[in-house]
Order: C-alpha cells, then sequence, then structure tokens
C-alpha cells in the first residue's frame, strides 16, 4: 500500500487535484481509497469526494499530523484491511504539516510501501500567505517531493516568475511544477509525477 498526501494551504485547490491523481490512478488500474481530514466536527470535501464513487475515510476534529495520529495509523490499518489498495490518498487539513504524520506512519504501518507529498501552492495568494503562515507553508514545502503552484492563470507571467522562484527557495529538492487544476495546464505532466 502506497500513500500519497496532498497537502496545502486552505483554497488551494487540494482537492481538485485529489480527484485528478485519483482518475489518473485507476484509470492506470490502480486501486485507490482516500483519507480526508477535516479540523471541525463536519467533513466537507469528503462527500464530494465520495460523489465521485471514491471509497472515503474522514477523520473529524483535529488535524492528522498532530492530534489525530493515532487515529491517521489505525484507519491505513483499516483500510489495508479491508480494500487493499495500492493507493492511499491522503488530503489533510490546509493547518496540517504532512512531516509531522510521515514518521508515525512509516513507524506503525507495516503494509507501507511508499509514501509521497504533493504541497499544493495558490500562485495568486502566494504573498499574502507568506506574510501571514510563513512558518506553516514553509514546513508544508520542506516536507514535499513535488509542489504543484496552482492557479498560474489568476497571475501574470512577472507574478509567476517571482512565485516560482520564492518557492524554489523555501522547496528545497522538491520538483516546483506550475499548474491550472480547473483549465488542466500542466496536470499531466503533474500527474505523470505522481504515479
Amino acid at each position: 500500500m502506497n500513500v500519497l498526501c496532498i497537502a496545502g494551504f486552505l483554497g488551494s485547490g487540494k482537492t481538485t487535484i485529489l480527484l485528478a491523481a485519483a482518475r489518473a490512478l485507476t484509470e492506470a488500474g490502480a486501486r485507490l481509497a482516500i483519507v480526508e481530514n477535516e479540523i471541525g466536527e463536519v467533513g466537507i470535501d469528503g462527500g464530494y469526494v465520495r460523489e465521485q464513487g471514491l471509497p472515503v475515510r474522514e477523520l473529524f476534529g483535529g488535524c492528522i499530523c498532530c492530534t489525530l495520529q493515532s487515529g491517521l495509523v489505525e484507519t491505513l490499518r483499516g483500510i489495508d484491511g479491508q480494500y487493499a489498495p495500492d493507493w492511499v490518498v491522503i488530503e489533510p487539513t490546509g493547518l496540517a504539516a504532512p512531516g509531522d504524520m510521515l514518521g508515525p506512519i512509516r513507524d506503525n504501518v507495516p503494509e507501507l510501501g511508499e509514501i509521497r507529498v504533493l504541497t499544493v501552492v495558490d500562485a495568486a495568494r502566494w504573498e499574502m500567505l507568506l506574510e501571514v503562515v510563513e512558518p506553516l507553508v514553509a514546513s508544508q514545502l520542506a516536507s514535499a517531493d513535488v509542489v504543484a503552484v496552482n492557479k498560474v492563470d489568476d497571475v501574470d507571467e512577472a507574478t509567476l516568475a517571482a512565485v516560482l522562484a520564492s518557492v524554489r527557495t523555501l522547496a528545497g529538492a522538491a520538483e516546483v511544477l506550475p499548474v491550472s487544476a480547473a483549465s488542466g495546464a500542466g496536470m499531466e505532466h503533474l500527474l505523470e509525477r505522481l504515479s
């Protein structure tokens, strides 16, 4: 069972990219399950993802990178026993630092194969997010294998170039790809990197 974690701040386009990745993986013949995490007591994205015909487990009332780590471990074990998927796609809350959950799931889910982290960045809100929540954004980028700079069609070329340069500075060795999940621009290349 491999894991793809799709992280990013609220409104960055994680769910849209999750659905595209799920389609690509299932079209390639992979068995798939989804884990949705919401800070609140009511799920928002889980119902939408379930409507797309995907098995979904939801974890409410906290963040899987801290307060719900043991719940995530148990959920992954349960998914493996019930579905035996090739891939589990995890969408943590927008406030999650995915690096904080990687160790516990590696240590406690023996069925685990590969773990990939995709961090999604909103190009149009990048500067504002850096001003307001830079430590969170930096931690999301630090654990990424791939960074999708989303909503590139919402900014001009000069702004996009500045955002890409800034993201690359914080993303370390992660590959940084400009995309528009809404229009599909760059998505094929991104999905190739994830599968």
